[in-house]
């Protein structure tokens, strides 16, 4: 068996994901050190670089299924013209876990891609160029109060519906100066509520700025959320990069989350919430 870290159009609800029918998924969302480029072919090429990072998927599939995306790339053992070139890069995880794996990299004929992906994530920059927006709220953006604050609530106004995003938990990971920040981690048990917005292209910015996106403090992922009324959408989120032991939220924030799931959230879901917060010290 092989381990192969995938970022295009291999990760899960992209084009190519039927290469990896039956594959074992090691984990959901991984990253490697590189730089995220779009080829203009509607497929991403990655280069190499210490610095920035390439969000994807770590995948454990066969000798044959390896050979199969070899061809799918254009890849070559003594090629001179590759598309991609296929390296063994180290893979981490969203809590610093590290492994070796099989990736593949820019090859001559993609060499010249200059167009950059923000994020070094190709779902979110697809999902962004393709119209509706949807955004899935867990935490304080729940409630409107700094909406109408920042004079942005008109692009919060269209809520379309609560929904749990399964196999995820929601956490105050984030440590800050002011108390533990809402964050979700992966948990294959457990699921997060949250209430949907469709939101224009204009809001996306905002959401960049209050989460963090700019300092690293969180990263935008797009994930699948099943709404209340049994249709599954794919949703805009954000997670926090760097984790840390839960710390209690502000009584503000806190009140921000609990009025916000007041809206639509289910009952048990908030009394939930609740005894998070009054447990953490």
């Amino acid at each position: 068996m092989n381990k192969i870290f995938v970022y295009g159009t291999l990760r899960f609800n992209e084009v190519n994901h039927m290469y990896l029918k039956g594959a074992l998924c090691l984990v959901k969302h991984a990253w490697i050190y590189g730089k995220l480029f779009d080829t203009k072919h509607g497929y991403p090429v990655m280069k190499e670089h210490n610095e920035e990072k390439v969000y994807g998927e770590l995948y454990e599939v066969t000798d044959t299924q390896l050979a199969a995306i070899d061809r799918l790339e254009g890849f070559e053992l003594v090629g001179s013209d590759n598309l991609y070139e296929k390296k063994k890069v180290t893979v981490y995880d969203d809590i610093g876990e590290i492994t070796e794996a099989l990736t593949y990299t820019t090859g001559r004929s993609l060499a010249d891609s200059t167009d950059v992906i923000p994020y070094g994530d190709w779902r979110v920059y697809q999902y962004l160029r393709e119209g509706a927006i949807y955004y899935f709220a867990y935490g304080s953006c729940m409630d409107d109060r700094r909406f109408k604050l920042a004079k942005v609530d008109q692009h919060f106004r269209k809520v379309i519906g609560s929904g749990k995003l399964h196999n995820y938990g929601f956490r105050f990971s984030r440590n800050s100066k002011d108390g533990g920040k809402a964050d979700i981690i992966v948990a294959n048990s457990e699921f997060v509520e949250g209430i949907i917005y469709e939101i224009p292209i204009e809001a996306v910015d905002y959401l960049y700025e209050r989460e963090g996106v700019y300092v690293e403090a969180y990263r935008p992922m797009i994930v699948s959320v099943n709404m209340n009324d049994g249709r599954n959408v794919e949703v805009l989120t954000f997670i926090g990069i760097t984790k840390s032991i839960e710390t209690k939220p502000t009584e503000v924030y806190a009140d921000e989350i609990l009025t916000g799931a007041g809206k639509l959230l289910s009952a048990t879901y908030i009394e939930g919430l609740r005894r998070r917060v009054n447990l953490l010290t």
